[in-house]
């Protein structure tokens, strides 16, 4: 009788598995919240990563430099334009005047303030001297910028001759005139 509540007393003494424990609970428990919170940012961050600039910017020791030289030559040819957006079929109109010769095709930038994801290049197609069209899939809502130039290559954008930049909010028109950034 003795020995048997010699063995009762050691099988209620005898520990569980591991994961009904509650110190092994206490100890693990914000490590894991840890992980997890963890890998929920660097999701975030990878997902929404803020976008690059693409301008004509360039690094120059601590300081950032403009390059005005496109639109400074857009100027000097006394280049303007107008686009005209058409949403029923998804047409956009350029009518370029200037002291140039016209070129067959030009490239026209549609960006996204927010998303890169939604940004655009739509070539532009010479119907007449001046008279540009082409095709879009953006959706007609809210703001965007836009940028025509010479250069049909988007990374190249650097190396064209001029551009015509403007800003257009669908909310409000579907027209907007393009000109050489003012200094």
């Amino acid at each position: 009788m003795v020995v048997q509540s010699v063995t009762q007393k050691l099988d209620k003494k005898a520990p569980g598995p591991w994961y009904r424990e509650p110190w092994f609970w206490m100890v693990m428990a914000p490590l894991i919240l840890v992980v997890i919170v963890s890998l929920t940012m660097v999701s975030i961050a990878v997902r929404y990563a803020d976008d690059v600039v693409s301008d004509t910017y360039y690094k120059d020791s601590r300081m950032y430099h403009y390059s005005a030289e496109q639109d400074q030559r857009a100027r000097a040819l006394n280049l303007a334009g107008m686009l005209l957006f058409s949403p029923e079929d998804k047409t956009v109109t350029f009518d370029l005047r200037g002291d140039i010769e016209y070129p067959e095709k030009l490239l026209l930038t549609l960006s996204h303030p927010v998303e890169a994801d939604l940004d655009e290049h739509v070539v532009l197609e010479q119907l007449s001297i001046g008279r540009y069209r082409g095709q879009f899939k953006a959706p007609m809502q809210h703001r965007w910028y836009l940028l025509v130039m010479p250069e049909l290559d988007p990374e190249h954008f650097r190396d064209a001759n001029w551009r015509l930049k403007g800003e257009i909010n669908f909310n409000v028109g579907n027209g907007v005139p393009l000109k050489p950034i003012e200094q």
